[in-house]
Order: C-alpha cells, then sequence, then structure tokens
C-alpha cells in the first residue's frame, strides 16, 4: 500500500508540473503598450507572457507552511525561464502577516520554494488581485524576475536582473544617533551560526501620498478606502517578501507585519513632510508608538512618495531595532514600487536599523571603518549608481560579509535587540568554510583564491570572495595599483563556484583591457579577503565565514608567461614545443614557490579544464611535446599556476593545435564507453560490473548512471540500499558539483530508472565524474558538448 501511494504521489506533482506549464503562462510575440504599469525600471530587454492567475491561485490552495519545508512536501508549479523553456518549482506558502492580518486580508499571498532537485535556485512571490503576480528567481547566473506587465494582470514581463536599471536616484541621509549602544565596528568573522530564525514585528507606515500612488496604480484611485487600505498592504507585502528573501537568506531573519499595520496607512491626510526626512523619522516613531503602542513592534518603517527625483533619500537611526527608535527608519522616492525601491533604498535603510554602516569607499557619506568596497560598492549598504564613480547602476541584492558581521553582532551583543524577537531553533547547522592557509605573492600577479566548506544538512552552498581591507583617511576611486591600504577588488555575488580569480578570468587572458574595479597591486602591502559561505536552507540561512591573508611581495613579480605571445603560433602533433615564464623571483623567499603546473585551455581562455603538466619545477621553462588527443583547436591559451601557492598568469595571443581527437588507451579501452574503468569487466567489482555512465560525450547537458548492482541484505536479511555518491571535478582539479548522496536498491527490490544528473550549467568541456558506492570508487571522465 505505501509503494502504491508513493506512485500516486509522483503521478499527482508530474501532472501538476506539466498543466502549469502547459496552461498557465503563454509567451507573447507582439508588443503591449496600452494599460501598462507605472515601473521604475528601464529594460534592455525582456519577455512577455499571459497568465490565467486564477489557476496558479488554485494550485496553491493546498501550499504548506514554508516551516513545514523540511518534513512535508511542496506544491509543483512551472514558471517561464530567460532560456526559453520551464521549470518545475516545490512552493511553501511563507506569509509576511501576523496571522490575524493574514485571515482579515486572505486574498494577499505570499510563497517561497526553490527548483525541484535544485535547492541552490530560489523562488519568491507574491499573489493578490491588485497587481496580480510578482516573483523573482535567483540561481547561480542572478536574479531573474517576472512582474505585473498591465494593469489587469493577464500581461506579465520576465527580464534579467542584468539587463534593469533604476530609474530614480537615491540619497541615504545617514542618521548614526540611537539609542542603542553600537559594537565597535569590526572586520572580525561573526557570522550567523547560532541555529536560530529570528522573527521580528514590523510596522510599516504610509503617507498619505504613498497611499494615493499605489491605490492609483492598482486601479482604486476613486475606490473606498478599505479597497485603497487593501490595495496598500498588497504593495507592502511585494516588498516585505522581497526583503524576507534577502534577511532570510543572509541573517536567518523574517519580518512580519503587526496585526494592526493597516492603521498606520494613511488615506486622506497626515502630517509627515515628504521633503524632510528628519522630521518624518522624528515624526514615525512618535505616530508608531501612539497607533501600535511601543511594546506591540520590534522594528518600525516608512514608506513614503516624493513628487521630484531629486527628493529621493531615506533616512535611518543606526542602529535602532528594539530600542525606544525603533521606527526611526523613512524611505521614499518617485516611483515607490520595484526592486530599486526595496533592494537599493529599502533594505539598505533597514540594514542601518540592524547596525550596518556604509561600505563604500568613496566620498560619499563614507564610514572609514567599512570602507571596504571600491568606488560606490555594489552591496546593499553601498551607493551603487548614485555616488561616482560608480561601480555599477545597482545594488546587488545581497549584503557584504562585514555588513552580516555588524547586523550580527547587533543582534547578539549586549542591549534590548539581544533579547527581543521571537527566536526559534531551526535543526540548520553553519556551513564550516575554509579559506586555504595565508601566502606570500609576486605584485602584479593574478591569482585565483579557493575556498571549500563542508555542511552537516548537505544544503546547497554559494560563496562570496570578498576584500575586507578599509580605505585610508582619504579615499581613493577608482582604486590605483600603487594603493598601500584600502580595497582593490569588488564583491561578487554569491555563486556555486568555490573559486575566485582576482581580477576575473577573462581581464587575465585580455589584459589589454583592465577591469577598473578589480586592480592588481604593484606594491607592497596586505590584501585580507573573506569567503563567506551561505547555506541557501528555506527554513532560515546559516553562514560560515573563514579570512585569508595575501602579503604582496615588492620584490617578486610580475609572474608572466613570456611564450606564445606573437600571432600565427602552431603546435603540430608530435613536436616539441618550448613554453616559457619569466620566474621574477617567485622561488626565493617569502613567495617560496618552487614548482608550477601548466594547463590549456581550447576555448580561448574561458575554461583551463586540461592539464599538460602536471608538475614541473619553477625554472622558467619546460620542453613539452604535444600529445594525441588534444583536437584541433583554433584559439588555445597557456597557463601557469603555481603550486602550493595561488599566483598564475596566462600566455597573451591565442595559437593553434593540430593533433588527433582521441587517444585509445592500451587494451583498446573506450574513454566515452559504458565500462567505468576502461578495462576488462571481469577484473571489476560486482558492484562496479553493474555500472554505467553515459552518454559521453553528452549533447544536451544529461548524464545517467545506470545502476544494476546486486542484490544486497541488512543483518536482518532484508534489503539494504547501497550507498552512491557522486561529484564532479573540471580537469585541473576544482570542484564544479557538489557531492550528492542516493541511496539505491537492486533492481531486483525497486525496478527504477537510472539515475539523471543534470549538468546543463556545466560549460562545453571535459570533466571527471568520481562515483562511491558504499567504500567502493571509480572515476571517469565525461565530456559535455551542450551550448550552455
Amino acid at each position: 500500500m505505501k509503494k502504491k501511494i508513493l506512485i500516486l504521489s509522483s503521478l499527482l506533482v508530474f501532472y501538476a508540473a506539466g498543466f502549469a506549464q502547459q496552461n498557465n503562462w503563454k509567451k507573447l510575440t507582439s508588443k503591449v503598450e496600452t494599460e501598462v504599469r507605472e515601473n521604475n525600471v528601464r529594460l534592455s530587454d525582456y519577455t512577455l507572457f499571459t497568465l490565467n492567475v486564477a489557476d496558479i491561485q488554485n494550485q496553491l490552495k493546498n501550499a504548506p507552511d514554508i516551516d513545514k519545508s523540511s518534513k512535508v512536501r511542496g506544491v509543483f508549479i512551472s514558471l517561464p525561464n530567460l532560456q526559453g523553456g520551464f521549470d518545475t518549482y516545490e512552493v511553501y506558502e511563507s506569509s509576511t502577516m501576523h496571522p490575524d492580518l493574514q485571515s482579515r486580508y486572505s486574498e494577499l499571498r505570499s510563497y517561497s520554494g526553490f527548483k525541484k532537485d535544485d535547492k541552490s535556485s530560489m523562488l519568491k512571490f507574491t499573489i493578490d488581485p491588485y497587481f496580480g503576480f510578482n516573483g523573482m528567481v535567483r540561481n547561480d547566473n542572478g536574479i531573474y524576475y517576472i512582474d505585473s506587465y498591465t494593469k489587469d494582470n493577464q500581461v506579465y514581463k520576465m527580464y534579467d536582473r542584468k539587463k534593469a536599471s533604476s530609474l530614480n536616484q537615491f540619497e541615504c541621509l545617514f542618521n548614526g544617533n540611537s539609542d542603542l549602544k553600537t559594537a565597535a565596528t569590526s572586520i572580525a568573522q561573526k557570522t550567523v551560526v547560532d541555529g536560530l530564525k529570528r522573527k521580528y514585528r514590523l510596522a510599516i507606515t504610509t503617507t498619505t501620498e504613498y497611499t494615493a500612488y499605489i491605490a492609483g496604480q492598482a486601479g482604486v484611485g476613486t475606490g473606498t478606502d478599505a479597497q485603497k487600505k487593501a490595495a496598500v498592504l498588497a504593495a507592502v507585502n511585494l516588498a516585505v517578501a522581497r526583503l524576507n528573501e534577502i534577511f532570510e537568506r543572509d541573517m536567518s531573519i523574517r519580518l512580519q507585519l503587526i496585526a494592526n499595520t493597516d492603521a498606520l496607512f494613511f488615506i486622506s491626510t497626515d502630517t509627515f513632510d515628504n521633503t524632510d526626512a528628519a522630521q518624518m523619522l522624528s515624526q514615525n516613531i512618535t505616530i508608531t508608538n501612539s497607533v501600535i503602542g511601543a511594546t506591540n513592534y520590534d522594528l518600525g518603517h516608512l514608506f513614503f512618495k516624493v513628487d521630484n527625483a531629486n527628493d529621493n533619500n531615506g533616512l535611518a537611526a543606526t542602529p535602532s531595532v528594539c530600542g525606544s527608535s525603533k521606527a526611526g527608519g523613512v524611505t521614499g522616492c518617485v516611483i515607490p514600487v520595484g526592486d530599486p525601491f526595496v533592494i537599493d533604498f529599502v533594505a539598505h535603510e533597514m540594514g542601518h536599523q540592524f547596525g550596518a554602516k556604509h561600505t563604500q569607499n568613496n566620498g560619499c557619506n563614507r564610514n572609514a571603518p567599512t570602507s571596504i568596497e571600491p568606488g560606490s560598492a555594489s552591496t546593499i549598504m553601498g551607493y551603487a549608481g548614485i555616488c561616482a564613480p560608480n561601480v555599477q547602476n545597482n545594488s546587488d541584492a545581497y549584503y557584504h560579509a562585514v555588513s552580516i558581521n555588524e547586523m550580527y553582532t547587533t543582534l547578539t551583543g549586549t542591549g534590548s535587540p539581544s533579547s527581543c524577537g521571537e527566536k526559534t531553533p531551526i535543526n540548520n547547522a553553519e556551513p564550516i568554510a575554509n579559506a586555504g592557509l595565508d601566502k606570500s605573492i609576486p605584485k602584479s600577479t593574478p591569482f585565483v583564491l579557493t575556498a571549500s566548506a563542508t555542511d552537516a544538512n548537505n544544503d546547497s552552498l554559494t560563496y562570496t570572495w570578498e576584500q575586507i581591507d578599509p580605505g585610508a583617511v582619504t579615499a581613493t576611486a577608482p582604486p590605483t595599483s600603487t594603493l598601500v591600504a584600502g580595497p582593490l577588488f569588488r564583491s561578487i555575488r554569491p555563486t556555486a563556484l568555490t573559486y575566485r580569480y582576482f581580477p576575473k578570468l577573462p581581464v587575465i587572458v585580455a589584459p589589454a583591457t583592465p577591469s577598473t574595479w578589480e586592480v592588481l597591486p604593484s606594491v607592497a602591502r596586505t590584501l585580507n579577503f573573506s569567503v563567506l559561505v551561505r547555506d541557501n536552507n528555506a527554513l532560515g540561512g546559516q553562514t560560515g565565514r573563514d579570512d585569508v591573508k595575501l602579503t604582496v611581495v615588492s620584490t617578486a613579480g610580475p609572474f608572466v608567461v613570456t611564450s606564445q605571445n606573437t600571432a600565427g603560433v602552431v603546435w603540430n602533433e608530435g613536436q616539441a614545443q618550448i613554453i616559457t615564464w619569466d620566474v621574477a623571483n617567485t622561488t626565493a623567499a617569502p613567495v617560496s614557490t618552487p614548482n608550477v603546473t601548466i594547463l590549456l585551455s581550447k576555448d580561448g581562455g574561458l575554461t583551463f579544464p586540461t592539464v599538460l603538466v602536471a608538475s614541473t619545477p619553477n625554472n622558467g621553462s619546460y620542453s613539452y611535446t604535444v600529445q594525441g588527443g588534444l583536437g584541433n583547436v583554433t584559439n588555445a591559451r597557456i597557463m601557469v599556476k603555481a603550486i602550493d601557492n595561488v599566483f598564475l598568469n596566462v600566455n597573451s595571443q591565442g595559437f593553434t593545435i593540430n593533433s588527433s581527437a582521441v587517444v585509445i588507451p592500451p587494451g583498446g579501452g573506450n574513454p566515452g564507453g559504458g565500462n567505468p574503468g576502461g578495462g576488462n569487466p571481469a577484473t571489476q567489482s560486482p558492484v562496479f560490473q553493474g555500472m554505467m555512465i553515459y552518454p559521453v560525450p553528452s549533447n544536451d547537458g544529461y548524464v545517467y548512471i545506470k545502476t544494476d548492482f546486486p542484490p544486497k541484505f541488512d543483518g536482518d536479511k532484508k534489503p539494504a540500499p547501497y550507498k552512491v555518491t557522486y561529484e564532479v571535478y573540471a580537469m585541473d582539479g576544482k570542484l564544479v558539483v557538489p557531492k550528492k548522496t542516493r541511496h539505491i536498491f537492486s533492481r531486483t527490490v525497486d525496478n527504477r530508472a537510472d539515475e539523471k544528473l543534470d549538468l546543463r550549467d556545466l560549460p562545453t568541456e571535459a570533466y571527471m565524474i568520481h562515483v562511491t558506492v558504499d567504500d567502493e570508487k571509480i572515476v571517469k571522465k565525461l565530456l559535455m558538448l551542450h551550448k550552455k
């Protein structure tokens, strides 16, 4: 009976996903120019869809609460993706409201989810009668949105965040005054590690101008007061849902709108002066305490609208959460909707309320002890787009490791924040991060930092490498190579990759086009970096952090590859070729690097998966006989990389290789066949005799593991599963697919399909898959030929 129920559940899931994909979303090929909603982003590209909102609402009727996600399955819906297809997501309800408020506004809903079989791809969306469906997806490629496009909620736009820029300018006026004692600014490794979810009661106030604007956008500008309040709550619900996506992941914080928050939505009149942020901040504290009661909320914030873009601003007491100034936060702009408003403005000011300070190393409202991002900065607590020279136009939707340290210190230190808020154990252990050992490196030389991490919950980990050196007394922007203090390298959004090149690999490959915000030091100095590991757990994110120090040695470097640097170089199979590099005193102390490895790129320097020489003395020269099996390559590049150090460099010109495509191993083994070891099956373990990894090459990004294992029994002679783990490495040894575990019975017990591995995110290249069955391990080469 149990098995039948499981089969039925699978069929229902399949049906739900298929139904959603076929019937909910339909792509439009023509433009829609009437009844379009006002928005505050300029888009260079987007796709339009129609959506039957009622269908998707019907699917979501039985969505369980997100807090039960570790125990019960969610409901499955289908969403379009940027690649032109559809993905299936497992979805849970994640209300932003107190239960009493939610019951009064049952038509306003918020949901969270993750991609089926890939919890690193996160979904957050809201549905309501006023603004329809508004959602965002965060995955390893970044963030994309699906937002309501027309006022009738029939047409929706999907767009990549990288192709959107804000129409608003903004100024954070920053008020460091607070009744709370601010912890001393620290670059220490304090992260979210206590296994608690913190829920804070949030009171949002809106001015009459904001209320009128939202009501107009919702089509109830001439409606009743009740309709206007419902429309405002729909907009606030959307804003808080997107705030929670960040706070839950980075801080394990959930903001919950208080039961009577609608009492703070002013409709016809108020006493706020929307040109005076300081007055509004002070008044919001007084009004919130009067209307709600000072003991009935933990954090308050005012949303307002201005008429002139020059008046866009925000102000917050820092820190203020849970103190007497806890409603001391205000944010407003001309178009107070959308992610530029929520992420760049509101999340920034609320970050102040939780104790975070500015991170930009620039002249605008700079906080010297935390000026750890070059220029305008790019994380939430920076000034992206509003403090030239700008790194980029809008903030990326995450907090810097230093900001997380400040906020977590506020919430766990002495004083009222540590004792307020509802704390719930979530049985989620923090990831343990390892940034590697401190090193001495040559000047003016690229390097790569690689982390490792373990997680007891086997969560989908992401990594952020960030420089944590605050600037000198006077900010220098953009950074220069001769700076002896301050940040040289910008922050880059979290990714599943454990490593980061400095500067990014395309700049290393083409140094004639340097990056303004990633500058190699040409003088002696120290560079301090942190790697922040997020576990992205749906119950509440925990983070691990480790720091590493690089000492730049002025008497060593630059370390450069000096061969294959002219046009027309050709390597033919069987010929000896000399690879040379300038050692530049890197063998001497303190750099002390006696050996290097030599890697080959076949795609012009996008990847370096082929090891030409695993280890050779760092003496500046190596004679390499061109081997068969490299294939015919028209744009090859060479990387010489330090062993037991982090520095490297690449030759400056592409060259040609003429070589056979396949090398037949001794005995005629088949490198692409199903026999894992490539040898005689009769000599293999009985377990691996029944295993096949196919196809090689893969043309669509999917690889299958056939596991025709012999029967296995436990001590009670009952069928027992095999523990099967697999992980995928690039040819240079970097982990590209973290370890995944399956428990698989013999097919005599469970007649299942072969294990299907989704490797579509891997670029076209060769990889090694490591498969362990109980205590036995094999390693097999994979070849991905699909286009990412």
